[in-house]
């Protein structure tokens, strides 16, 4: 693929019995910002040591921009990588642990060329007026701005990102993550992001990759991964409320049982009585009467400050919840109804694979 930043070619990292990752394949296009996301061991961070060259692949190829990258050492590979502890040297100021790699790897010696390229890094990621400072003087998000012009100041090839706003306070996360962003489209260089946080996951990915055990569970747009998920693993992951997976059964029509409900669905699969999973989104419930309709018992209420999620129990179910938007509309032993489009439906096997 002539467009094609970065490949992996069935690659897996084997560690004794424990299998980090398992027959990757991607392929990744220029100018593409893309994120691995994922909880904790399941592979992300793997992935990136693999494509910068910290580790070696058990088996498989990677390339980048067509170069195969497995016997090149990390230095000569163009991956510039930013780390969740930004990795600064604590001796040196602003400007020399941006200018660092630009000495290091054989480069320049030239002072004005070292400076001016700093400089110009520094603007980028506004961090000029904090040049002769060293790393413990500057607050997180300093820290997270010297780290990114450290590895801009290489003009790498691609990026490599790991977690790199975990450590910041909310606030500074929100605003970090903006400026991300705004960064990424003036660079316009590949970028492979790891994070465990869907949010980020969901407003900054061009396209996200969701892994679980070493294994890619699904790889799509933002949309396609919240709107279709593939699986209930990627169902129960993606999304804030998580959805509610409920066993049922499939019935006539296109419907479904889920306890003393039936519900339409858009699921094309017309096996009756075959036990299925259904999943329903808190936030695609209509808190009215329709045509598809949930009702229980109100046993929790959690104000958001813009909503409020409610959480209810049946006859035959419990433990459901649904966003209403109305914050104060329901309390505990209020008996409430909510409602759902067929599309918002989702059907999956007892193998937890969509049916669609």
């Amino acid at each position: 693929m002539v467009d094609a930043a970065i490949e992996f070619h069935s690659v897996s990292k084997v560690y004794g019995d424990f299998v980090a990752i398992n027959n990757f394949d991607l392929t990744m296009t220029q100018r593409e910002f893309l994120v691995l996301l994922g909880p904790s061991g399941c592979g992300k961070s793997t992935i990136l040591k693999l494509l910068a060259g910290i580790e070696d692949p058990t088996s498989g190829e990677i390339f980048v921009n067509g170069t195969l990258v497995n016997y090149l050492l990390p230095r000569d590979r163009n991956v510039a990588m930013v780390f969740q502890n930004y990795a600064l040297y604590p001796h040196m100021t602003v400007a020399q642990n941006i200018a660092y790699p630009l000495k290091s790897r054989g480069g320049t010696r030239n002072r004005v060329v070292i400076a001016e390229k700093t400089m110009q890094v520094a603007k980028l990621v506004e961090i000029t007026d904090q040049l002769e400072k060293r790393p413990a003087a500057l607050s997180g998000g300093q820290r997270q701005r010297a780290a990114l012009a450290r590895a801009l100041v290489r003009d790498p090839e691609v990026f490599v990102m790991d977690e790199p706003l975990s450590n910041l306070d909310a606030q500074l996360r929100d605003s970090m993550r903006y400026h991300l962003m705004e960064l990424h489209q003036r660079i316009g260089k590949a970028t492979i992001y790891v994070t465990h946080d869907q949010h980020e996951a969901m407003t900054m990915a061009d396209r996200i990759v969701v892994l679980n055990k070493g294994s890619v569970q699904q790889v799509g747009t933002p949309i396609e991964v919240f709107n279709s998920p593939i699986n209930t693993f990627v169902a129960g992951f993606v999304g804030h409320p998580r959805m509610n997976l409920v066993p049922g059964k499939s019935l006539d029509n296109n419907s479904v049982q889920v306890g003393e409900f039936s519900l339409e669905t858009n699921c094309k699969s017309n096996l009756k009585d075959t036990p299925v999973i259904v999943g329903l989104r808190p936030t695609d419930a209509k808190p009215e009467a329709g045509s598809n309709n949930i009702s229980g018992k109100v046993t929790a209420c959690e104000f958001t400050g813009t909503d409020t999620i409610v959480t209810i129990s049946t006859p035959t179910l419990d433990g459901l919840r649904f966003r209403q938007i109305d914050p104060v509309s329901s309390v505990e032993g209020d008996t409430v109804t909510f409602s759902y489009s067929p599309e918002h439906v989702h059907v999956f096997n007892q193998d937890g694979q969509r049916i669609v």
